[in-house]
This record gives C-alpha cells, sequence and structure tokens, in this order.
C-alpha cells in the first residue's frame, strides 16, 4: 500500500478527486484562476471550498480556508491532510497559516498542479509544518490556553484518588 505521510493511497486520491471537483465550483470571473481543496479531519470526514472571487479583489476568498473553515463550523477542528487543485499549486501565505491554526507538524499537504503540457497532473506531497516555517503559534504567544494534561490513571485496588467517605463517630 502506497502512503503518504500516513494517507493511505485510496484516501489521497479521495482527497485529489475532492479537491478537482470542488474546483469546478469556482467563482472567478476576474482572476479565471478556479482553485479547488479537500481537507481530511480526524474524525474521517472531507470537507471541500472553491475559491470565490468578488469585484471588490480583498473580499475574495481563497479555496484553501474555504475547505478548513467549513471543517470548522461543523465541529471538526484537527486537520490530518489538505489537498489544493490548480493550474499551480501553491497555497498563499494567509491560507498557509490559517492550515496551520488547525494542524499538527505531520499534517499532509497534496498539491495538485493541474493542466500540464503532457495532460497528466502533478502531485507533490509534504507537510504544511514544511510550507510555513516559523508560523505564527498561537499557543507559543500565549493566545490560547495550554490544553490539560492528562489525567492520571486511577492508582490500582483503590479506585485512583476517591476516599472512603470517614465513619462519623457519634456524640453521646
Amino acid at each position: 500500500m502506497i502512503r503518504a505521510h500516513g494517507l493511505s493511497r485510496k484516501r489521497l486520491l479521495e482527497l485529489v478527486q475532492a479537491a478537482k471537483a470542488a474546483r469546478r465550483r469556482a467563482y472567478c470571473p476576474y482572476s479565471k484562476h478556479p482553485v479547488g481543496a479537500a481537507v481530511l479531519t480526524a474524525s474521517g470526514r472531507v470537507y471541500t471550498g472553491a475559491n470565490v472571487e468578488n469585484a471588490s479583489y480583498g473580499l475574495s476568498i481563497c479555496a484553501e480556508r474555504v475547505a478548513v473553515f467549513n471543517a470548522v463550523v461543523r465541529g471538526d477542528r484537527e486537520i490530518l491532510a489538505v489537498c489544493v487543485a490548480c493550474k499551480s499549486a501553491r497555497p498563499c501565505g494567509a491560507c498557509r497559516q490559517v492550515m496551520m491554526e488547525f494542524s499538527n507538524k505531520e499534517t499532509a499537504l497534496v498539491l495538485v498542479s493541474t493542466g500540464s503540457d503532457d495532460g497528466n497532473d502533478k502531485v507533490t506531497v509534504t507537510r504544511a509544518a514544511l510550507m510555513l516555517p516559523g508560523a505564527f503559534d498561537p499557543l507559543a504567544s500565549g493566545l490560547l490556553p495550554a490544553p490539560p494534561p492528562p489525567r492520571p490513571a486511577p492508582a490500582s485496588g483503590r479506585g485512583g484518588n476517591i476516599r472512603k467517605p470517614a465513619k462519623r463517630r457519634s456524640r453521646r
């Protein structure tokens, strides 16, 4: 079985197909540059997004952020893989930072450059963390609290930290 940063060949193909399908739904009348994206979350679900442009260019949004935000609003905040499909697949800096907010060091990034001269897609698999070295880290900056440490396992025999109630002495 072919594995790419923990992705099976089947999962990798599923992400590529989802990103390419999302690309067909892009709204890009100004740039004529359709982009599709798909994210795989820890729940096993895949969420997609396409770029949506606006005549006021600053109001446009990239496919990668649409896909990530789709996952987040549905309660999936742990991204295992991101796939981007377009003519020259390279996420912008804003998208890279958004991906890092919900990724870990092992999150796969699959870049599908479509429309090559030979008619084949060029697929590159890397890690999201390698695409944005020195990413802003909200944990390190103190903006987000550190996750709580794991709870210790109960001690054997007595059920951990649970104490038996003390016997009451009667007052006579």
